[in-house]
């Protein structure tokens, strides 16, 4: 399907630019030449299983294009170190590991051609999830199945969709086809630094782009304000985390023209739906009828469920220790998404991942409670919340800070001091605060919420 498309590039769309990354410009016939190039180079990995741990857009891109072209079974590996990738390796019984494009293939494993692809009329695509609470998980795909929520119209071809996600995870290869499958140019920056990111935005003329709610933020807060004010975007979109109502608000400020999505989707269940009237959460009506075809969902002891027509093939059976099921999921089909949920009134409010709550003397503690708390409190930039392992008690609540521009950290400590104590039970108060220069992220820019080193 991606090759396939590629290689049939319109005429009027040969020298528009395919990919911009950093500095490089490739425009379509430039990447179709390429994808034609490896598929000729690869032919011997036709069926093979195969690693790819390629990490530039301009390498990725052509890489796994002519992969699928070969029926390949590929792995998005992204980036790891090479001792991860070996692991991995082993663990998933690939066969070939490609560490760039110039060098020949490595071969790991001479083991027969895979027998599980050949119930496939295209190559299978495998995501490994970010891995937050183990080992990350092999999650088999196929370019048409990942193509499925992908909204095509012959309008989108101006769109320039700048990505701040690794393009080897969920939400990045939604962005990637949703430009590429639209003849559109997708950006991605040479680095996530805010001052680098609203730079690109400006002088690639972004129209669209996304990245989870911690980039935006961490965009707003160190950014150069003339940069992001300068930037003409006309739609952000947001996915990975729950989206609050004060980053809306500081958006729509910011960008007042500007269409707010905030998508929610993941690795096994692909996407699910997308909220678009620049408030938290989503319509409780949803629960008795969604929004996207084939899309069910619905709230069981405080969890959201769902059953989705975008959800994967399943977890690789060769992968050593994965279940062959989706997730832990209940009867006909629904799958317990991890994340727990509220109603309140005509809204549905994500309260956290069930991993993240914080067991204080076996009461419980919601990271996004204390959060949207403390970022009211005047000088606080940015805040993440985590529990820290105490003897006594089990866990302590701890928070990190980012001071705001300007901001005195001894009146921001007293700030939040008398907030939290006024707005937060006993038991939600943070007892450890740092002030930090930014946020711990993973490599997928969503928050860590393990304890600080």
């Amino acid at each position: 399907m991606l090759a396939e498309h590629l290689q049939a590039v319109p005429a009027d769309r040969r020298d528009t630019a395919a990919l911009i990354a950093g500095d490089l410009v490739v425009t379509y016939a430039g990447l179709a030449t390429r994808v034609h190039e490896l598929s000729v180079r690869w032919r011997s990995l036709a069926g093979l299983r195969v690693g790819l741990a390629l990490n530039e857009p301009t390498e990725f891109v052509p890489a796994a294009a002519a992969l699928e072209a070969l029926r390949c079974h590929v792995f998005l590996a992204g980036r790891r170190s090479p001792r991860e990738i070996m692991e991995l390796a082993d663990r998933l019984q690939w066969n070939v590991i490609l560490w760039n494009l110039i060098d020949s293939p490595q071969i790991h494993s001479a083991s027969a051609v895979p027998v599980d692809i050949d119930s496939h009329s295209e190559g299978i695509v495998t995501m490994l999830t970010s891995g937050t609470t183990g080992r990350p998980k092999a999650a088999n795909h196929t370019w048409a199945t990942l193509a499925s929520p992908v909204r095509r119209d012959p309008r989108y071809e101006r769109n320039r969709w700048m990505c701040a996600y690794p393009l080897n995870l969920y939400a990045g290869t939604q962005v990637m086809l949703q430009a590429l499958l639209n003849w559109s140019t997708l950006v991605t920056p040479s680095s996530l630094d805010p001052t680098t990111v609203a730079k690109t935005m400006r002088a690639a003329s972004v129209t669209h782009a996304s990245g989870t709610p911690t980039f935006w933020r961490q965009l707003l807060l160190l950014a150069p304000y003339e940069e992001l004010c300068a930037c003409r975007l006309e739609q952000i979109t947001m996915g990975g985390e729950a989206v609050t109502q004060g980053l809306l608000d500081q958006l729509s400020g910011l960008f007042p023209q500007t269409r707010l999505v905030h998508i929610y989707a993941s690795t096994e269940l692909g996407r699910l739906f997308s909220v678009t009237d620049k408030r938290e959460g989503f319509p409780a009506e949803w629960l008795d009828q969604s929004q996207e075809k084939g899309i069910e969902l619905r709230i069981v002891e405080s969890e959201l469920l769902a059953r989705s027509h975008n959800a994967m093939l399943g977890y690789d059976p060769r992968a050593a220790g994965d279940s062959g099921q989706l997730t832990a999921a209940a009867l006909d089909g629904w799958v317990a998404t991890g994340d727990l949920v509220e109603r309140h009134g005509d809204r549905v409010l994500f309260q956290g991942r069930k991993t993240d709550v914080i067991n204080v003397g076996g009461r419980k503690v919601m990271p996004s409670t204390v959060e949207t708390v403390l970022r009211e409190a005047t000088g606080v930039g940015d805040v993440r919340v985590y529990g820290k392992s105490s003897s006594l008690v089990g866990q302590l609540v701890a928070a990190d800070i980012v001071l705001a521009r300007g901001s005195d950290e001894h009146a921001v400590r007293g700030e939040i001091n008398r907030i939290a104590r006024g707005r937060l039970a006993q038991h939600e108060v943070p007892r450890l605060l740092r002030v930090v220069k930014s946020i711990a992220q993973n490599g997928a820019m969503k928050v860590v919420r393990s304890e600080a080193e």
